[in-house]
């Protein structure tokens, strides 16, 4: 009879020791599988921050070149390209510069 309940009470154990295993486990992947959807999420908003920047920078340059090719066409068109002093109509694209 002794016999008998200790076997049992070693089964009850066994089968504690193993449901107890079996919960630790599955918490630990349950835990695991969080912190990689807090990765994907981290990283998904750093992927939109640095396709947001490159668009702006893309903007950036288009509005650069414009502005050199303006300026190269304002230079271009000086009359006395030699001369270090602005008179007359040269004076007034510089200033038309300065508006835009």
């Amino acid at each position: 009879m002794i016999q008998s309940l200790l076997i049992k009470l070693a089964i009850c154990v066994g089968l504690f020791i193993a449901g107890f295993g079996y919960g630790w486990v599955k918490f630990e992947k349950a835990a695991e599988v969080a912190s990689l959807k807090s990765q994907v999420v981290s990283l998904q908003t750093n992927i939109a921050i640095l396709e947001a920047d490159s668009s702006q920078a893309v903007r950036d340059a288009e509005v650069i070149v414009i502005f050199d090719k303006k300026t190269k066409e304002d230079r271009d068109a000086l009359a006395h390209k030699d001369t270090v002093c602005f008179d007359g109509p040269d004076a007034d694209r510089v200033q038309g510069l300065w508006k835009n």
